[in-house]
C-alpha cells in the first residue's frame, strides 16, 4: 500500500512527503487522521443547537467561511438566512448561529481567526488600547471615533 496524505478540505491526494495542499493551502493529513476529522465535522454539524444565538451576520460566502472555522474548532453552528424580499434584488442576510453556551467560545475563535487572516488587526487593536492611532501613532481618547491628526476612523458606527 502506498503512503499518501489527504487534504481535509478539498480531498486532494498527495505523496506522504508533502505537507500542504497546493490547491487550497490546508495542512495534509494521513487517511486515518482525515477520517477522524471528517467524522468529528459530521458529528459537529449534526448536533442540534438548542437555545441558539446569532453570533455574526453577513453575506453567504463570509458566513460559510466562519461556519467552517467553527466546525473545525468543534463548535457546533448553523447558517440560516432571511428570505430577503423574495424577488432576488435584496440578497437577504445570512446569520451564523451557535448555542448560547458556546457563544463566548465562538466569539473568541472568530476573533482569533480574524487575527490569523489579518495580522495587522492585532497590532492596530493593541495601539488603540494604548491610546494611540494605529495609522500615525498620535494620541487619541478611548472614546474617539476618528484620529484628530490623520482622520482615520477608529470606531465603525452602524
Amino acid at each position: 500500500m502506498k503512503q499518501v496524505k489527504i487534504c481535509p478540505d478539498c480531498d486532494s491526494e498527495y505523496f506522504a512527503h508533502i505537507d500542504t495542499c497546493a490547491d487550497c493551502g490546508s495542512d495534509l493529513l494521513t487517511p486515518e487522521d482525515n477520517l477522524k476529522l471528517q467524522d468529528n465535522r459530521r458529528e459537529c454539524k449534526e448536533k442540534a443547537l438548542e437555545n441558539h444565538v446569532v453570533i455574526r451576520e453577513g453575506d453567504l460566502k463570509w458566513m460559510d467561511e466562519l461556519f467552517h472555522v467553527l466546525i473545525d474548532s468543534n463548535i457546533p453552528c448553523l447558517v440560516t438566512s432571511d428570505a430577503g424580499c423574495n424577488k432576488s434584488c435584496c440578497g437577504g442576510t445570512y446569520q451564523l448561529l451557535v448555542s448560547a453556551e458556546d457563544g463566548e467560545r465562538a466569539k473568541a475563535r472568530i476573533e482569533e481567526y480574524y487575527a490569523e487572516i489579518d495580522p495587522e488587526l492585532r497590532a492596530s487593536n493593541e495601539m488603540k488600547d494604548q491610546g494611540k492611532c494605529p495609522a500615525c501613532g498620535h494620541s487619541v481618547a478611548s472614546d474617539a471615533v476618528e484620529c484628530p491628526d490623520c482622520g482615520l476612523t477608529l470606531i465603525l458606527i452602524e
